[in-house]
């Protein structure tokens, strides 16, 4: 069986690499990622099936036995990988509707897909959860958490769903890795501020508190406007009419008020847990690891970078961490 499901592993990767995504029915978006994406194929879903065998170890369950959520599952192929190793039910989940127009195009093409496809945040996980009486095992979710508007929330929703819930959460968000962090800053700024001709949200949210509040003077919306960073507009009118902001203390973290998403959010583990502990759920961060199998001397210092990353304490050097309940 182990070997079967080796196989279509395998074969799921071929029919990944070889598709016409030209041709598909997806957004222009969805279609421009995954082009990006697929040159490191191999590298992206290494990182996957370690992920899923970190899940299987902590379960100590059959593959056949688990019921996996797949959160933000963006073009699904962790839940595609998922199933082609045998996991007994997949949900997959993302808010965007492109996306899982996305998964629903390649899975037709594949003659494989998730058991379950839904569109939605939590909350409409908890509820479809609810109403369907499935009580997952397990969530995964790749580079989305570091987007999530509401952690609190999400961790609520996930305790109703299931208490014990085992999750695991990759982000290359990570505060440890000073390099990487440089580069994000530099994305949350050009967000705050605007970049090319777009305007920024800080700008977006003086606008917003400007038409809900017309008697402000221009200093009181900017002081308003820098106050609200890291809110979304129902928020924002919030916090202005009750005069009592929820300012960040981190100067760079910034999210679209329009969504709520944040930009590359960076949390420490310690901020992590401190969300997630009232719900019931202890968190714990392990290092991720280089593209090693690229070719010459990148490949070459990649492997040498992924032995020092067996070393916990060098978590400055990981290109990412893995977040997850121990």
């Amino acid at each position: 069986m182990q070997e079967s499901h080796h196989t279509q592993d395998n074969q799921i990767v071929q029919q990944l690499r070889s598709l016409d995504y030209a041709a598909l029915p997806i957004s222009d978006y969805s279609r421009s990622y995954i082009l990006r994406l697929l040159p490191n194929l191999d590298y992206y879903l290494d990182i996957y099936r370690r992920c899923l065998a970190q899940m299987l170890a902590a379960l100590g369950l059959a593959p056949a036995q688990v019921v996996m959520v797949d959160y933000g599952g963006g073009h699904g192929f962790l839940s595609l990988l998922a199933k082609s190793q045998g996991i007994g039910r997949v949900v997959y989940i993302d808010y965007n509707p492109q996306a899982a127009e996305t998964v629903t195009a390649i899975s037709s093409q594949i003659g494989l897909s998730p058991d379950v496809i839904l569109c939605g945040s939590s909350a409409e996980l908890r509820q479809w959860c609810r109403d369907n009486g499935v009580i997952p095992h397990a969530l995964l979710g790749m580079d989305v958490i570091e987007h999530i508007y509401r952690l609190d929330t999400f961790f609520a929703d996930l305790q109703a769903i299931n208490p014990k819930l085992y999750q695991l959460y990759t982000t290359g968000s990570t505060p440890y890795n000073r390099h990487v962090m440089k580069r994000l800053h530099q994305f949350m700024l050009a967000d705050e501020l605007g970049h090319n001709g777009q305007p920024g949200f800080f700008q977006l949210r003086r606008d917003h508190i400007a038409a809900h509040f017309p008697t402000l003077t221009a200093l009181q919306l900017d002081a308003w406007a820098q106050a609200t960073r890291g809110l979304a507009y129902d928020d924002i009118l919030q916090a202005v009419e009750t005069g009592i902001p929820d300012p960040i203390s981190d100067p760079y973290n910034t999210c679209d008020p329009a969504t709520g998403s944040w930009t590359e959010r960076i949390l420490t583990l310690a901020q992590y847990q401190e969300i997630a502990r009232p719900c019931g759920f202890d968190l714990a961060v392990a290092n991720g690891f280089y593209n090693d199998s690229r070719h010459g001397l990148k490949g070459l210092i990649s492997k040498g970078l992924n032995i020092l990353l067996h070393c916990r304490r060098l978590r400055a050097l990981a290109p990412f961490i893995i977040i997850h309940t121990p």
